[in-house]
């Protein structure tokens, strides 16, 4: 009996996970903003995303302009137009 019960609790815990990631709730999301800060646009540019190779839905965007962060919207999908690609000027120091 006692077999059984501690093998319940060891299952439940083992669903519940133990709490292991727990502890760092919000260190994905600080690194991914640190990231983000340091993406600076070389070229400037415009994305749109499709759902498949129709090109009829589409699903996000991305665009980027000289000395900025990227600004995305939706998904990242293989099905994509690009528009610009113009290369920026040297940025003065």
């Amino acid at each position: 009996m006692r077999t059984l019960l501690m093998l319940g609790l060891a299952v439940v815990g083992l669903q519940f996970g133990c709490g292991g990631d727990e502890a760092l709730p919000e260190a994905p999301t600080e690194m991914a903003s640190q990231e983000a800060a340091l993406l600076i646009c070389t070229s400037e540019f415009f994305v749109e995303f499709y759902s498949d190779a129709t090109y009829t839905t589409q699903v996000g965007t991305e665009q980027c302009y000289c000395g900025r962060t990227p600004r995305r919207t939706g998904v990242r999908t293989a099905y994509y137009i690009e528009y610009g690609g113009a290369e920026c000027p040297a940025l003065a120091p």
